[in-house]
């Protein structure tokens, strides 16, 4: 049986992407194009946050149910892919920003057996694609065109490790993964956005080589440029 030339081939690499996340005077910008005092800014604050402060999936937090919704504990329980059920942390300013928005602006649903946390203006569930297109327009209206879900997904994973805020393994229960493959791209995010944003650790640095420190041909190079500087100025001055 003749040998499959194929096998011998090596597939190419996908191209790992660098995500730029959200950055804080854009989730600024984005938080200002809101009224929080009405019913449609306080439930859009909302949205925001809590896609920033727990990573969930658009599609999870528009099934989100409101007795699922344990603002006071500082949890949610999230029905996910599979219908896998697990608890995501939510911290203090988005209990602020939910409570803000159940007590005082959050109509009555329509379906008392389908009690969904975000409702419309008439009481009934916010869908997916309603979500995904106000986050659209809102990115547009605040000079933030690239908003979307995802985007808030990424920046939270990657913010949660910037921040020390836990390990892998907890990051990638609550994200909901079966594996640790995706959690691994958001490692190598957070550490470009360190290498950006923070002082990087030198090896050489860390040596404590005195010598190098102190070492007398700096100042041996200072006292020649000295001398160069001021025959120079003699030169110029005599002619």
């Amino acid at each position: 049986m003749p040998n499959n030339t194929l096998t011998s081939i090596r597939l190419p690499k996908a191209p790992t992407k660098i995500v730029d996340i959200l950055s804080p005077d854009e989730i600024k910008a984005l938080i200002d194009a809101q009224n929080p005092l009405t019913s449609f800014g306080s439930r859009n604050i909302a949205i925001l946050v809590t896609l920033l402060d727990t990573g969930l999936r658009c599609s999870e937090l528009s099934t989100l149910l409101f007795e699922n919704t344990h603002i006071e504990e500082g949890y949610l329980k999230v029905i996910g892919k599979g219908s896998k059920e697990r608890l995501v942390p939510i911290g203090a300013l988005t209990q602020k920003v939910l409570w803000r928005y159940v007590l005082h602006f959050r109509p009555q649903p329509i379906d008392e057996t389908n009690d969904y946390l975000l409702l419309t203006i008439d009481g009934e569930k916010l869908e997916y694609n309603a979500i995904r297109l106000l986050l659209k327009r809102w990115g547009k209206r605040a000079g933030v065109p690239r908003l979307h879900a995802h985007l808030c997904r990424h920046t939270y994973a990657t913010n949660y490790l910037s921040y020390n805020c836990g390990d892998v393994f907890r990051l990638q229960y609550i994200l909901g993964h079966t594996s640790l493959e995706m959690v691994r791209r958001y490692v190598h995010y957070a550490s470009s956005q360190a290498m950006v944003q923070g002082k990087i650790s030198s090896p050489v640095d860390q040596l404590g080589i005195k010598k190098l420190k102190g070492y007398k041909i700096d100042r041996m190079l200072r006292n020649n440029n000295k001398c160069r500087t001021t025959l120079a100025k003699q030169v110029i001055t005599s002619t």
